[in-house]
């Protein structure tokens, strides 16, 4: 993300599955970073900025959560770990973002 920084809501590194649709093929990639807002996803082949996905995945053990994204940036360049596309939630639930929180304040306070 170039210029200054836009997120409104806490971040904190956390890798975990994710579960889309791209083109009528099934992809499972993994997130570097969460926030209540959105997350950043690992993967060779972002989707186009503006794009709108849903996500599933499970946050440490927890039923799976549906969520839908709209693409915000992409990293199609460098280094494997850092090629990917940062998303945004799209009206994200009280219990997903419930649980983010806790993720995020765990992490705050143990650095773990």
């Amino acid at each position: 993300m170039a210029g200054a920084e836009r997120r409104k809501s806490p971040r904190t590194p956390l890798k975990f599955e994710i579960n889309y649709l791209q083109e009528g093929d099934f992809l499972i990639s993994y997130s570097r970073d969460i926030s209540a807002d959105g997350m950043f996803i690992n993967t060779e082949n972002p989707l186009s900025v503006k794009e709108r996905v849903t996500l599933t995945f499970s946050l440490e053990g927890s039923d799976p959560f549906n969520v839908d994204a709209r693409v915000m940036w992409t990293n199609r360049e460098g280094e494997k770990k850092d090629k990917g596309m940062g998303v945004k939630f799209i009206q994200p639930t009280k219990r997903l973002q419930s649980a983010i929180l806790s993720i995020v304040n765990k992490v705050a306070v143990t650095g773990s």
